[in-house]
């Protein structure tokens, strides 16, 4: 068999190469657009309230629940039908799902028509966040040059998470709250061109099309009914009914959930992937992890808003500096697990996460600014190492029909996170608050609250050690 010339085998590696990046460069502009979404509403807030006439804030808490609630109960089904129809396929339908939906958010006429546009933009998200990750897996073979391109997808999330608390502001300050949705418009339009361009498909080949119905709606059931109650507990009361139903909800689903998945040949989630290499325990450390980070960054906003008196958009430029500092780690994460270990890495990411949160707990009565800023700079370093090393873990070993499942889970355990940080924080910050009085008694609530991310951490940290042979391949 005759053997290409060395000009002609240097422009085919060329040519992969170049279809590679730009696979990469679609992916996680997606993602980062995902993130954007997440948080770029916040500072709209009030103006959407005075121009659709909300009839309170309660109102409008919806507009900015229906994204994440959506998002987290639609995430398995996302992960499983990119596996069985293709991954290219949903990632493209989805993303022609959420061009309408943010257009119809951004023309909304009525209130029920935002919180609508908002739910279904969440529901488009929950397919490209998985879809696209387990287009990267298939595209990118396991090893270092996977390894730093989940870096570069770490980055483009924590990119986008920062720059929607900043773009928000200057969005709604400059062309009104629509534009936080229309802004989606072109951005998606154009990463659908390069995605049907660039992107190869790929599914499970093997697998049943058959899908698990009952898997489906207990997992949505009872992931949206799980969040809402971590996520609205302080909201409506943590004993008032709505919080009580969703709980009653939430326990016997994920239950049954566990049980039906057990017994299913092809489940939704079938247990056996917890057990492949770090799969499970990366999940549990991510969980943990995204606990601390978002209850520590929820109050931190509080603080600097409410306490020091900065504006949406100053708070949003003060987390900007901890968001590059991320973002630059993030790149260069992979190529650190490639040096020292999966293990070794994540486990110093996560000491240095806590030592952040550390640096911050005694938050002082004047002059926080500069302490915020260290600390969160240290602890963007930390998180960002150890979230990119539980990515690489979660997804390393997932079988090849399972790719955008593996994704889906770490996404999953990301949001539950979140959810149950921001909720126990609050709590925590709202009991000692009113236990303390006096002038300083929100000072001191946030304060325990921040004790709380250092507890979450610590666990993290426990569970790596606890974990250290399944994260250094020891265990399949």
């Amino acid at each position: 068999m005759k053997q290409a010339s060395p000009p002609a085998a240097e422009r085919a590696e060329s040519k992969f190469r170049s279809r590679q990046f730009w696979q990469l460069a679609v992916i996680c502009g997606t993602q980062f657009l995902v993130a954007l979404d997440y948080s770029i509403i916040n500072v709209a807030a009030p103006s959407i309230r005075a121009s659709m006439d909300f009839s309170s804030g309660g109102g409008v808490a919806w507009v900015l629940s229906a994204y994440p609630l959506a998002f987290c109960g639609f995430l398995l089904l996302g992960g499983r039908i990119a596996d069985l129809y293709g991954r290219k396929r949903v990632f493209l339908w989805s993303l022609a799902g959420f061009l309408l939906a943010s257009l119809l958010a951004g023309l909304a006429w009525s209130p029920e028509t935002l919180i609508a546009g908002r739910a279904l933009q969440g529901v488009a998200a929950a397919f490209i966040a998985p879809a696209g990750l387990g287009l990267l897996q298939a595209a990118i073979p396991e090893g270092p040059p996977r390894e730093r391109a989940l870096g570069i997808y770490g980055s483009a999330l924590s990119a986008g998470f920062v720059a929607g608390m900043v773009l928000g502001g200057v969005l709604t300050e400059y062309a009104g709250w629509r534009s936080v949705f229309l802004i989606n418009v072109p951005l998606v339009l154009a990463f659908w061109l390069l995605a049907r361009a660039c992107l190869d498909e790929s599914r499970d080949r093997h697998a049943s099309r058959h899908l698990d119905l009952a898997g489906v709606a207990l997992a949505t059931l009872g992931m949206v009914a799980l969040v809402f109650a971590l996520t609205e507990g302080e909201e409506y009361g943590w004993t008032s009914a709505p919080i009580l139903l969703s709980a009653v909800i939430a326990v016997p689903a994920a239950a049954l959930f566990c049980w039906v998945e057990s017994r299913k040949e092809n489940a939704l989630v079938p247990i056996s992937i917890f057990r492949r290499a770090a799969i499970g325990a990366a999940n549990l450390v991510n969980v943990l992890l995204i606990c601390s980070y978002g209850g520590m960054l929820f109050i931190l906003t509080l603080y600097l808003q409410t306490h020091l008196g900065l504006g949406a958009l100053p708070t949003g430029l003060m987390f900007s500096v901890s968001g590059a500092i991320a973002i630059v780690t993030g790149i260069y994460a992979g190529r650190l697990v490639e040096r020292f270990g999966l293990y070794r890495v994540l486990l110093s990411g996560i000491v240095i996460e806590t030592a952040g949160i550390l640096i911050m707990v005694g938050l002082p009565e004047d002059y926080g600014l500069a302490l915020v800023l260290i600390g969160t700079s240290v602890n963007a370093f930390g998180h960002i190492i150890a979230l990119i090393t539980t990515s690489i873990a979660g997804t390393n070993g997932a079988e090849e029909g399972r790719q955008a499942t593996a994704g889906a889970l770490i996404n999953v355990s990301q949001q539950l996170g979140l959810a149950v940080g921001v909720g126990v924080v609050t709590s925590v910050a709202a009991h000692f608050a009113a236990a303390s009085g006096g002038a300083a008694a929100t000072l001191e609530g946030w304060r325990w609250a921040l004790w709380c991310s250092v507890v979450f951490a610590v666990g993290a940290i426990i569970a790596t050690l606890l974990l250290r042979k399944r994260f250094m391949g020891e265990v399949t």
